[in-house]
């Protein structure tokens, strides 16, 4: 298996394939209250709801190869499963199966707290993202938007681990599966944790808050993309939608190139006795 990290770009801030960010760039930000307001029906048949962010172009900053390969392949497994609402933001210059508009830190929030809003308490809801990652490797980590280092709408394109929290949180869906494919996405964990409605979340992240996530050129999918959904989720598992997520998760570590260390995988479960499926 070929192993390809992107080229970093020499600029104030570093950036590479799902890349790390040098720490003293990294601003202190005041957390912000997400006001979120409850729409769900009265529906009683579950609804599976998902985001799916895959950035290979960025406005400001150096590009990614096989993001938006990512974002195709989860949405055309989502699809297929039966997914009643998707919505898929990305870049402006690739391929996307759907597209629902550019993958701003503004539009990647408001899509989600839409979501977070209409999900009712037997609903699903799916945030999978793939792009470049950064932190401080103490804890802090964040998703880097389409707009970084340029900005849009009032935001910066930081998207911060108590951000998303602070998003998902308000769900009172039955389940919330977190996918992150980006460097230093191990330190959303504990956030998520901590999280009131913790017991109902499953996530998933490529490696530790000092980690990176790679390219694979080979399977042109980010690497933990590629073991956890295409070798896991598909091929192991062969799509079944009642397989738990802790399983295939035991799969794809068990092969992925990096057995141990900041570049392995984390899972982060709120309910260890019990089977978190997507479906």
């Amino acid at each position: 298996m070929t192993v390809v990290p992107a080229t970093a770009i020499n600029q104030t801030t570093s950036f590479g394939r799902r890349n790390s960010i040098d720490s003293n760039v990294i601003e202190s930000a005041m957390d912000a209250e997400i006001d979120v307001v409850i729409q769900h029906s009265g529906d009683n048949k579950p609804q599976h709801w998902a985001v799916i962010v895959g950035i290979s172009d960025y406005k400001a900053i150096g590009d990614l190869r096989f993001c938006d390969e990512d974002s195709n392949d989860w949405f055309n497994y989502l699809t297929e499963m039966g997914y009643d609402h998707i919505v898929v933001m990305g870049d402006d210059t690739s391929t996307y199966m759907q597209y629902d508009g550019l993958a701003t830190e503004y539009n990647v929030k408001q899509a989600l707290i839409d979501v977070v809003a209409q999900a009712g308490e037997q609903d699903t809801v799916a945030f999978i993202t793939s792009g470049h990652g950064g932190g401080n490797s103490r804890g802090l980590s964040f998703l880097c938007m389409w707009d970084i280092a340029a900005g849009e709408n009032g935001e910066d394109g930081y998207f911060y681990d108590y951000e998303l929290a602070d998003i998902l949180e308000h769900a009172v869906a039955r389940d919330v599966f977190v996918f992150i494919d980006h460097c230093f996405a191990g330190g959303f964990g504990d956030d998520f944790m901590a999280m009131p409605n913790a017991v109902n979340v499953y996530f998933a992240a490529t490696c530790t808050e000092r980690g990176m996530g790679w390219d694979a050129g080979e399977y042109e999918n980010g690497m933990w993309t590629y073991f956890f959904l295409e070798y896991a989720l598909i091929e192991v598992f062969g799509s079944d939608p009642r397989t738990a997520m802790e399983d295939a998760f035991t799969v794809a570590e068990a092969v992925y190139p990096f057995h141990i260390g900041a570049h392995h995988p984390e899972a982060y479960d709120g309910a260890l006795n019990q089977d978190f499926l997507l479906w």
